[in-house]
């Protein structure tokens, strides 16, 4: 019995010894474990801030401080801009009081009259053949001895024009104005030769 107690005694002695033991090692494992931990936590904490932090940037942006992405519209050219240009080199002739100049450089191209204005002008012996002066104004035009070959003079205006012994052969004269025109001695159009005196249209000899 005594010695049943005294193991009792001893058993209870090494169980409070290795108790105070853990208590007092405790506190440094703990607190040990505790600081592993927070440090562990302050990193993931920084980790996720710095993540965080990179759409905050942008949300902290306001909206109406954003510049918004701007695209460049291709240039469109106006309607009616190909047709408003004359090509290159050609001169816009409808309407334009012509000078010799310009209509020798016209003789040299196109031979595009229709619509100009060649009043007055002389042209004299001009060789101005396959020519278009369709609604032209050639009023008291001097186009003596001028070959006017197989031009369009239609709906032109030629009043008192001098076409003195021109040369009209195969010319389209639809609706063309000769009024007090002279035709003396002129070629006309179906190879009549207009007699003297021929005003405003030709007289056949």
């Amino acid at each position: 019995m005594l010695h049943r107690k005294t193991v009792m005694i001893t058993l209870f002695l090494l169980l409070t010894t290795a108790a105070s033991r853990a208590a007092e090692e405790a506190p440094v494992t703990v607190k040990d474990t505790e600081g592993v931990q927070l440090q562990a936590l302050k990193e993931t904490e920084t980790k996720l801030a710095a993540l965080a932090n990179l759409p905050a940037a942008d949300a902290a942006v306001p909206k109406a401080a954003r510049k918004p992405h701007s695209r460049k519209k291709p240039h469109k050219k106006p309607r009616g801009h190909a047709a408003a240009t004359p090509p290159h080199g050609e001169t816009k002739v409808a309407g334009k009081h012509l000078t010799i100049g310009e209509v020798n450089a016209i003789l040299a191209g196109s031979r595009d009259f229709s619509g100009a204005d060649l009043s007055g002008l002389d042209l004299a012996g001009l060789d101005l053949s396959g020519a278009n002066f369709s609604r032209a104004d050639l009023e008291r035009a001097n186009l003596e001895k001028a070959d006017l070959s197989e031009t369009d003079l239609q709906l032109a205006d030629l009043t008192h024009a001098n076409l003195t012994r021109a040369t009209l052969r195969l010319a389209r004269l639809n609706g063309t104005r000769l009024w007090g025109a002279r035709c003396d001695g002129a070629l006309w159009t179906d190879r009549t030769v207009c007699r003297s005196g021929s005003l405003g249209r030709c007289r056949e000899n």
